[in-house]
């Protein structure tokens, strides 16, 4: 599975917007409250259109009622809020997109608060996904879809909060790759159970399960300096660990690491579950379609330098489609077609790029090589050496007022006297005392 183009229409913050994405990786930039999120959201709800095909539904993701299109008006002398259904107008997500290579249009709409979403449009998409429900016994490949929030590690799905178990001896069935798939949130405790599970088949069996051996390298591999994962009985945990390092329990591991560790670990699950039978190979073959909001959580500059390659090397062929407020990510990428600029225009070879130059020019942030208040204090001293030389020039009488106005532009800075104490000398030297 990949999308092509999106189109929203009355979806939050867009009226009416068309976005086109690449095959491969997406990245998406705008400052706060450009829509990015709303992007991914409404993506979201485009690929969840494929778990409408089959009887046994483990997520859903419809239009919210909270999703459509607000207007600030003013009725009757009163300013209000009217939604766009309001307005008598529907809210649509109309998607173009290809599985197994076969293109196919499909669109989602809303046309009330409190209606349902609607699939007619959705028709073909729907059949095609029946129609796999019915191979499950036949190598027959399922595509991966998965959608991860900013929250992603820190609640579990509504569904996941009781305590999975470990014992639990019911039948695996390839759709299980579809749990909360669309749920912005990482069931954790799941995955941890997951692994409990194939580290207990490897003891049974005597030799490690194909599913488990390609999770855990895909792990290691997204981690700088991993050398091994593992189940703790004890602890009820994973275990990580480094070169050169003792093991360490995922509650103490940071916050980066945990991120990681956690996200490669479902999206790798995820694959394992949907297409066993492609074995070993299982990560280079799957398609789909993962969303990921702020790739670069809690990650340092080094890492978000690598965390893009390390996905497009782990999983060749999903369409990544993400968002970032960093420009190591922007860097990264391969070339223009994979940015998706929301506020502005893209520029070609961003990894020619210095950083810099990605902050100005594609983040529209001035001076970046400097701080802000260091660009204000050189502004602030260049203008107090122009009114020095104005003051030189000017009659006895208007002295005061120009030592009055120089005194007032550096007394903000009285955290740096010895930037003050420069200009004064200046002024002493000119003016006098």
């Amino acid at each position: 599975m990949k999308l092509s183009t999106l189109t929203v229409e009355n979806f939050r913050c867009y009226k009416e917007r068309s976005f086109s994405f690449h095959p491969e990786f997406n990245l998406i930039v705008g400052q706060n409250a450009t829509g990015k999120t709303a992007l991914l959201d409404a993506s979201a709800v485009a690929i969840a259109t494929w778990l409408l095909g089959f009887t046994t539904r483990h997520d859903k993701k419809t239009i919210e009622p909270s999703d459509a299109t607000l207007s600030f008006v003013e009725q009757e002398g009163e300013p209000q809020f009217i939604s766009a259904w309001e307005k008598k107008q529907d809210v649509k997500i109309i998607a173009e997109g290809r599985i197994n290579n076969l293109p196919l249009y499909w669109e989602r709409s809303k046309a009330s608060a409190n209606g349902n979403t609607k699939y007619g449009q959705a028709a073909d998409f729907i059949q095609f996904a029946k129609e796999s429900s019915k191979k499950l016994d036949e190598e027959f490949p399922l595509p991966l879809i998965s959608y991860y929030g900013t929250m992603r590690l820190w609640q579990d799905p509504r569904a996941s909060k009781a305590k999975p178990s470990i014992t639990n001896s019911s039948k695996p069935s390839r759709l299980d790759g579809y749990k909360h798939c669309v749920d912005p949130r990482i069931a954790l405790k799941e995955l941890v159970v997951w692994f409990a599970k194939q580290e207990w088949q490897s003891f049974q069996l005597g030799k490690e399960p194909a599913m488990l051996k390609v999770v855990r390298e895909a792990i290691l591999g997204c981690i700088e300096k991993a050398t091994n994962l593992r189940y703790d009985p004890k602890r009820e945990e994973l275990l990580l660990t480094l070169e050169n390092g003792e093991p360490q329990p995922f509650s103490t591991l940071s916050d980066g690491q945990r991120c990681v560790l956690a996200l490669v670990a479902d999206i790798a699950q995820k694959a394992a579950t949907l297409n066993p039978y492609m074995g070993e190979e299982v990560l280079t073959k799957t398609e789909g379609v993962v969303l990921i909001d702020e790739l670069d959580l809690h990650l340092h500059p080094r890492w978000q330098r690598r965390v893009i390659e390390d996905l497009r090397t782990t999983f060749p062929k999903i369409q990544f489609i993400c968002t970032t407020h960093s420009p190591f990510l922007i860097q990264s990428l391969r070339s223009n077609e994979e940015l998706i600029m929301l506020d502005g225009e893209s520029i070609a070879n961003p990894a020619n790029k210095t950083i810099e130059g990605i902050a100005a020019d594609i983040m529209n942030i001035n001076s970046p090589e400097v701080s802000n208040r260091y660009a204000e204090m050189k502004s602030v001293a260049s203008e107090y050496m122009k009114t020095l030389l104005d003051a030189e020039k000017a009659p006895a009488d208007k002295l005061e007022g120009y030592k009055n106005r120089l005194a007032e532009s550096i007394a903000p800075y009285d955290d740096n006297p010895a930037f003050q104490a420069f200009l004064e000398m200046q002024r002493i030297a000119k003016l006098g005392s």
